[in-house]
This record gives structure tokens, sequence and C-alpha cells, in this order.
């Protein structure tokens, strides 16, 4: 059993299960928070000036309560001079042997930072955790849930990872933008539906895939059997791509322009880890003899 799933013998005794997740920050948990962020500003004093400006605050530990001692966790995590060296061994240039060491070290104590405080709100049953990229705070879901969509992302093809992350972020992060996160959940299934489906439309939306997976349901089936235990329709896709496609609110001036609601960012990024994820492990596939045509005519193409 981990701390999360303790109950204290209290609670076991009347029955009950684990609290709700608790929002803000309690006394228990604040004081944690403070000793944490404490010791992460002492290290640099650079750093700590550079908060106070982002946070608009002279004391960001002790001057903060409540939400606001959320925004300096969120802030140390995003701004911390540490994070920055998982950047570092990202863009290609190669590293001698002590360059190497150097920043492996340096990496595994940015895990060990974020890994503190993680470990913080994990015990005090907080509504926020540490996200995957360990730069920031998102809402907490249930583990199953989030570890779904964290595998999609970590499996997906640069772009859909990049726009599904980004989605997530913006649903669940501290300042939460519904708009962006219904933007880009339909980008992410863009950028696996579009070459898939649309392969020579130089300018392909979304919109075009719905449109031509309607013109070539002969070509396509689902890996997950209908009522006879026959592939199903490709029409089970097309009604998920539709709802996504339908749901967001484009064209600003427009009559029905509008902003998302937080609910419709929410879902708009499930349900485009979900297409996204069905289309990464072979779930939507042409059938057999469409796909055997196609080959045959490309093969003729002169």
């Amino acid at each position: 059993m981990t701390s999360t799933e303790w109950v204290p013998l209290s609670r076991r005794r009347q029955g009950l299960g684990p609290e709700a997740p608790i929002e803000g920050t309690p006394k228990y948990l604040a004081e944690e928070l403070r000793k944490w962020a404490r010791s992460e500003l002492a290290c640099d004093d650079r750093f700590h000036g550079e908060l106070s400006l982002r946070l608009r605050t002279p004391a960001p530990v002790t001057g903060t309560v409540g939400e606001q001692l959320l925004d300096v966790v969120d802030g140390i995590l995003y701004w911390h001079p540490w994070r920055a060296c998982e950047d570092d061994g990202d863009d290609g240039e190669q590293f001698t042997a002590e360059q190497e060491a150097r920043w492996q070290e340096e990496v595994t104590a940015w895990k060990a930072t974020a890994g503190r405080v993680q470990g913080i709100l994990d015990a005090s049953g907080s509504a926020w955790r540490v996200n995957r990229t360990l730069d920031g705070l998102e809402r907490r879901l249930d583990d199953t849930v989030t570890a779904a969509a964290e595998l999609t992302i970590a499996t997906s093809e640069d772009d859909a990872a990049d726009h599904l992350g980004m989605a997530w972020r913006a649903a669940y992060g501290r300042q939460p933008d519904p708009d962006k996160a219904y933007d880009e959940a339909v980008l992410a299934v863009e950028a696996v539906t579009c070459p898939m489906v649309s392969p020579n439309n130089p300018r392909p939306t979304l919109g075009t895939v719905i449109r031509d997976l309607r013109n070539q349901t002969a070509q396509w089936e689902l890996g997950i059997g209908d009522a006879t235990g026959s592939p199903a329709s490709i029409d089970r896709l097309v009604h998920m791509l539709a709802l996504l496609w339908e749901g967001q609110s484009r064209h600003a001036g427009s009559q029905n322009s509008r902003r998302q609601t937080q609910m419709e960012g929410e879902s708009a990024v499930h349900l485009a880890a979900t297409i996204v994820q069905w289309l990464n492990s072979g779930v939507v596939r042409r059938k057999a003899d469409a796909a055997a045509s196609l080959a045959a005519g490309q093969h003729e193409m002169p």
C-alpha cells in the first residue's frame, strides 16, 4: 500500500475511505511547501530575485499563502536553474565524457528536487501534483487516467505528442486555458489523421479528414468488432472526429463564436488522446482489399 492509499485508523473504523483531494494549502501542507521552497531558493540569490519579479512579490515564500503558495511552487519548478539541464541534452551537441557525467548529475538532482515536492503533495492528499515534464503543477486526476494519457503522449510522433502535451497542460495546469486545450487537442488529432487519410492534400484539416473518411467508408475498418464479431465500421471513428471538430468554437466574429468551457477543454483532450492512441496502435486500418488496391495503384504510377 502506498502513502496515497493509506487511510487513518479513525476513518477506517468508520468504514470511510481516503478523503477527497485537498484544495489550496492548509497549514500542515503550507509549512512543508515553505520548507521545500526555502531550500530551493537558498541555492541561488539571482533565482530568488527573478522569482520575486515574476510573482510580483518581495517575499515569494513567507509573503504568500493559499493559492499563491501553489504559484510559488509552480514557479520554482518552471524557473529553477537546474531544470534547464534537461533541455541542454536535446540540442544534438556532442558532449565530452566529463560534460555528459556533469549533465547526468544535474538531471538526477533536478528529478530529486521535483520528487521531493511530489512526495509532499502526495502525502498531504493535495489536489495538485507535479506534471510529467517536471516543470510545473497540474490538477491531480485518477492515476489510471493520467497514466493512459502519458503513455499516449510518450508513444506518439513528435508533432502529435507536443500538441497533446500542450493540450493537457492547458486543461489541467495552474492557469487553465480551455480554448488552447481544445485547439491543441484538434491539432494533435490532425497531426496523426491528416497524413494517414489525406496524404495528398496540401492543406488538410480535421474537417477534410472527416469528409475523406465518409467518402472512403468501404476502404477502412476498426480493429474492434461489432455485434456480429466483424470489424466495426469506420463510421464509429468518424462520429468521434466530428464530435471533436464540430464542438470547437472557431472563426472569431462569427455569430456562433464563443469561448470554450473548462469542461469542453478537458473533454476534448481526453477524446483526442483516445483517437491518437487508436491510430498509433493500429485500431484504425485500411481493409485488406483496399490496401492491396492502393499498393497496386502506387506501384503502377510512373
